[in-house]
């Protein structure tokens, strides 16, 4: 018989835990096949008898007896297999027998000390890169004020770092076409909004997130707006690259047709890099996110601008990918509405047995599957839209909640349904697990009765969802007494929502 040292730490693994000593005790009725002596057959006494073959451990002559199932005095690997086929039911007994005489301990057990199963590793979390508070904002005088000054202000708290009209700006430099661009350091834990101004005129209230990095005055806004400010736009400071868009069409089954999808890559991404994975943000109204060119509105999102902004404070990159709508309003109408119940009063016919779980499929069965099977991605994805592609987002992130690290509702068009019929959807969802964050907005402009609608809905789900046991820290909900309903002012908010909603 073979003889060779038993290894303790191999045999630990194989037990999970606990070690028998070179003598395998002997139990009172034995069984053929038991050749660990626990009083049953399994796979592990065929491990035993594969490792013993390898001469990686030593069984006792005991041990050996009650393995050799064959009976031809010798323990090898066709007692192993005679036991697999035992254990499979293909033969219902040993040629040895069933049972041995009673045999006493040949000698007492030695035990190890117990040690954890080892388990195979797991994959870990991916996360997001945390960025730093101080960031740097920069504003472009196109406006040509003779003097800058940054008001910087809390949004929850009303602290300012000084009074109106704020800092005056004096470091600048000039960019290639001729206007100065000032600067200056912000901590975004302190103050999150900023007005710049020359004493009279001046710009919305601007959040400042780690998301932001440029501002000017929209050239698109034509004289003053919005109760006599000036709206801005946003830019990436010291960013040449744009990024890469792509565009795909995919067969839409709810009224078969070509659907457009377009696909924006942060500068950098690198195809052959596969070391490098990008979060993803899936949003409706992909034709409103990164250019004027195919925009139905006559602004964007500027989505590109405030990655771009993001990395260059930086944060990770992340591949954003819109879904186009319908290519009328009857059809935008009908794909980004849920059909929840009861429409309110207020909604027309069109947004009549709603296909939002249609366009969510859509979303979660075919878009997101090629995206991953076509770019660098981690497994964080987000869902964002406004308007009824707000309520869809929403629709899309709780019909998924394990899909999706968080939602972004802007403007929501939550008002298509009253209290009572949110109230049977939420009632009927589980939030005792992980649950996506979530970022409300809307607007409340006095020259926007649209904004106003939607207002009192989009500002009271927050509340609606927690009496359901929504996590109270897993939602934020904000609003701007200047916000119209428009990409001018979402582009605004985006960042910040992108910000919130990563937890950067």
């Amino acid at each position: 018989m073979k003889k060779r040292l038993l290894s303790i730490l191999l045999i630990a693994v194989l037990l999970c835990g606990t070690v028998i000593g070179t003598a395998i005790i002997t139990t009172a009725a034995e069984l053929y096949g038991d050749v660990d002596g626990d009083e049953d057959v399994n796979v592990i006494d065929v491990t035993y008898i594969q490792r013993f073959e390898a001469s990686i451990i030593e069984l006792d002559e005991a041990a050996q007896k009650r393995g050799d199932v064959d009976a031809d005095d010798e323990l090898t690997i066709i007692d192993a297999t005679m036991i697999q086929r035992y254990l499979a039911g293909i033969i219902s007994a040993f040629p040895a027998g069933e049972l041995l005489p009673t045999e006493s301990p040949t000698e007492e057990p030695t035990l190890a000390p117990t040690e954890p199963p080892t388990q195979a590793p797991t994959e870990p979390e991916d996360t997001i890169t945390k960025v730093k508070n101080n960031i740097p904002i920069h504003f472009t005088n196109n406006k040509n004020w003779s003097k800058v000054n940054a008001y910087l202000f809390n949004s929850k708290s009303g602290a300012k770092l000084k009074a109106w009209p704020g800092t005056q700006m004096t470091n600048y430099t000039t960019n290639n076409l001729g206007e100065k661009v000032y600067s200056m350091t912000v901590d975004v834990t302190q103050y999150d909004r900023v007005i710049f101004n020359n004493g009279t005129d001046q710009t919305t209230n601007l959040p400042v997130t780690k998301a932001s990095s440029g501002y000017f005055v929209d050239p698109i806004n034509k004289g003053k707006a919005y109760s006599g400010k000036y709206l801005a736009g946003v830019y990436p400071y010291g960013q040449d690259g744009e990024g890469t868009l792509n565009t795909v069409s995919f067969t839409y089954p709810d009224g078969n047709y070509k659907k457009n999808v377009y696909i924006w890559l942060p500068e950098g991404y690198n195809a052959n890099d596969k070391s490098k994975k990008y979060s993803v943000l899936y949003m409706c109204d992909g034709q409103n996110l990164f250019g004027q060119a195919t925009t139905l509105s006559g602004y964007e999102w500027e989505c590109d601008e405030s990655v771009l902004s993001l990395m260059q404070n930086g944060g990770d990159g992340l591949i954003v990918v819109g879904v186009a709508c319908g290519n009328t309003d009857a059809r935008r109408n009908h794909e980004l509405t849920p059909n929840l119940g009861q429409l309110a009063s207020i909604a027309d016919s069109s947004y009549q047995n709603g296909g939002g779980k249609a366009f969510s499929d859509f979303v979660v069965d075919t878009v997101i599957p090629y995206v991953e099977s076509n770019y660098n991605t981690n497994s964080i994805r987000g869902v964002a839209g406004s308007s009824s592609g707000g309520i869809e987002a929403f629709y899309i992130g709780m019909e998924n909640m394990d899909k999706f690290r968080y939602i972004g509702a802007l403007s929501p068009a939550f008002i298509l349904y009253n209290k009572s019929v949110w109230d049977t959807y939420l009632n009927n969802k589980d939030f005792s697990g992980d649950t996506p964050r979530i970022y409300f907005f809307c607007g409340n402009s006095t020259s926007d009765q649209l904004e106003q609608a939607l207002y009192t809905n989009a500002t009271a789900m927050q509340g609606w969802m927690t009496n359901h046991g929504y996590p109270t820290d897993k939602m934020t909900t904000v609003t701007d007494a200047e916000a119209t309903h428009s990409e001018g002012f979402w582009t605004l908010y985006f960042p910040e929502m992108l910000s919130w909603c990563m937890d950067l």
